[in-house]
């Protein structure tokens, strides 16, 4: 108990002393965890949108109008049988044109139709569309035409193909900018505890000439690293709790409204922000354990 009180003296009274420093810690942290948190639910939110658009991506296959029934219904379990397939709806042509003509409604192309021109088609859903390439490749013989009964393989690949790309560099480029955030952070409360450090070295030096131990020498710096963090990420909790309820929020209702999205960061039944703020709690501790278990280490030779 008494050790702990002389801890936790020791802490603030080095914070006191080194105050301008220690609050600049504390603001670094909070600002730099406050963007990570920022930054997570958007690309959450930005992950949610393209897992709904690429879930929406469709592999269409066309069939010629000669196919026999038993080859369409052959076609089909072999499509259901696929682990990469969803789902698979078959689109008679008559389903097609009625489909074609409510999308065409008011258009004077209806007039010049005759008959029915539009081929049958499986619509098929993949979980995991990313794969869409190595599907479509099913329909193709060995000699790259198409399997028997089917007339044409479609899906957008301009749209596709780019969609993925991006996906994967708004990934990529917010990882990067959280590292860089987060080292920020690091340095700034490195920084700090070695001044700490230094202007208590002649103290440091005494304590050990009497006999005191290398972790009651070192559990005072821990302590004013885990303070300036974990506070940090108090702060920066409180600034993702307003922006979120007050701004963010109605960001991702527009989404919803728009694109019928429901899993997001904070409109969504997944406890995202919950998950994001014991994220940046976490990460404020160890931001705070790090840097002073590193400036310990290289300015505190017991």
């Amino acid at each position: 108990m008494v050790r702990t009180r002389y801890f936790f003296s020791e802490t603030f009274t080095s914070l006191k002393r080194n105050f301008f420093m220690g609050f600049t810690a504390i603001t670094t942290v909070a600002i730099t965890l406050f963007i990570v948190g920022f930054f997570a639910i958007i690309v959450y939110d930005i992950q949610g949108i393209m897992s709904s658009v690429k879930s929406q991506v469709e592999l269409r296959v066309y069939l010629k109008d000669e196919i026999s029934e038993e080859l369409k219904e052959y076609i089909e379990q072999e499509i259901i049988s696929w682990e990469e397939t969803e789902s698979v709806e078959y689109v008679s042509k008559d389903l097609a044109l009625e489909r074609f003509k409510k999308q065409m409604e008011g258009s004077d192309i209806l007039k010049e139709i005759e008959g029915n021109p539009l081929p049958a088609s499986f619509d098929i859903t993949l979980n995991n569309p990313e794969k869409i390439d190595q599907v479509e490749l099913r329909f193709y013989d060995k000699d790259g035409n198409f399997i028997e009964g089917v007339d044409d393989v479609i899906y957008e690949r301009k749209v596709v193909k780019p969609l993925f790309s991006i996906t994967a560099i708004i990934g990529t480029i917010a990882f990067l900018i959280i590292i860089a955030l987060l080292l920020a952070a690091i340095v700034l409360i490195f920084n700090t505890i070695r001044l700490s450090i230094y202007a208590r070295r002649k103290e440091i030096e005494v304590m050990k000439l009497v006999g005191a131990t290398n972790w009651f020498v070192r559990i005072p710096f821990l302590f004013e690293g885990f303070f300036e963090g974990f506070a940090g990420s108090i702060i920066s909790i409180i600034l993702l709790y307003f922006i979120g309820n007050f701004l963010l929020i109605k960001g991702e209702r527009a989404i919803v409204d728009i694109m019928r999205i429901k899993e997001l960061a904070i409109v969504g039944s997944g406890n995202v922000m919950l998950y994001v703020y014991v994220g940046v709690l976490v990460l404020g501790g160890l931001i705070g354990i790090l840097s002073s278990v590193i400036a310990l280490r290289r300015y505190v030779k017991v």
